[in-house]
């Protein structure tokens, strides 16, 4: 009896496992997913969060009614590599950065690292969740060109008013879209292909004063990086006019001012560059 079910389940294993690398998971790992995946509930969930800030992501909804033994949570690389971060509710000591906080069943991590994007499989009783996390960074760099030469910008800068220079920045999206749940990957492609930049008035910054920013030219480079994460991403070019609102003679001071005009929509959620800049406009 017991050799015809390891012999049925090498059979399930070996048909899932022409799409799904399961060679990280133990046998009774390996029964947990396939139950999971297959009763996943379908409604897509993702969440998009910022890297470097904090998060709190509650994975189960009905916690009281699932028990420390059945909680277990998976993640699935963009190879179809599955690692078990939670295995009856005992965390991967592979996993030393793990974020996962097994007393409160939460993602939870006082900064963000680039590598917890991705899909995740999670599941408690009978019942499987899925979950797919895209994160977004904003580039710690602004490159500044005057014509084809590249300009030095610093704290001491001084600009004659109408002066005109080229501004270069990016941003990234880390994610993955090659799960075993098609409809996850459908939804994270959909959010992936709608991301915009745009330079926009931000209603708490007078910034548009001061510079006047035009002609705004994106490319979107895709790749695959830590071997685990696609990442996206959109590389941005534009005009800058420095001006002084004041008369001749006149200087403008602009202190520590955020560049927050320069904004990355993305499935109805919007990030600001914290990028500042200082600057003193002589007219």
């Amino acid at each position: 009896m017991m050799l015809a079910i390891c012999c049925l389940f090498w059979i399930i294993h070996l048909i899932h496992a022409a799409e799904t690398d399961l060679s990280m998971l133990t046998a009774d790992q390996t029964q947990i997913w396939l139950n999971a995946v297959s009763k996943i509930n379908q409604n897509p969930r993702i969440e998009i969060i910022r890297y470097g800030e904090a998060i709190e992501i509650s994975l189960y909804g009905d916690q009281d009614k699932i028990s420390n033994e059945n909680r277990h949570l998976f993640k699935q690389n963009i190879h179809k590599r599955i690692d078990c971060y939670l295995y009856k509710n005992q965390i991967n000591s592979s996993y030393s950065s793990n974020i996962y906080d097994p007393c409160r069943g939460k993602l939870s991590s006082r900064d963000v690292p680039q590598t917890i994007a991705g899909t995740y499989v999670y599941t408690g009783n009978q019942t499987g969740y899925n979950l797919g996390l895209i994160l977004v960074k904003i580039t710690d760099s602004l490159y500044w060109f005057n014509n084809t030469k590249s300009y030095l910008f610093d704290k001491s800068t001084i600009i004659k008013n109408g002066t005109q220079l080229s501004l270069a920045f990016e941003f990234d999206i880390y994610y993955n879209s090659n799960s075993d749940l098609v409809f996850l990957n459908n939804k994270i492609n959909d959010i992936i292909q709608q991301a915009n930049i745009a330079i926009k008035p931000d209603q708490d910054n007078n910034l548009e004063n001061f510079l006047f920013i035009e002609n705004l030219l994106c490319q979107r480079h895709e790749q695959i990086v830590y071997d685990d994460l696609r990442l996206l991403k959109i590389v941005c070019t534009s005009k800058v006019t420095f001006k002084c609102p004041l008369e001749i003679g006149s200087t403008c001071w602009i202190e520590d001012k955020r560049l927050s005009n320069i904004q990355l929509s993305i499935n109805s959620n919007t990030f600001s560059s914290d990028k500042t800049i200082t600057v003193r406009i002589d007219v």
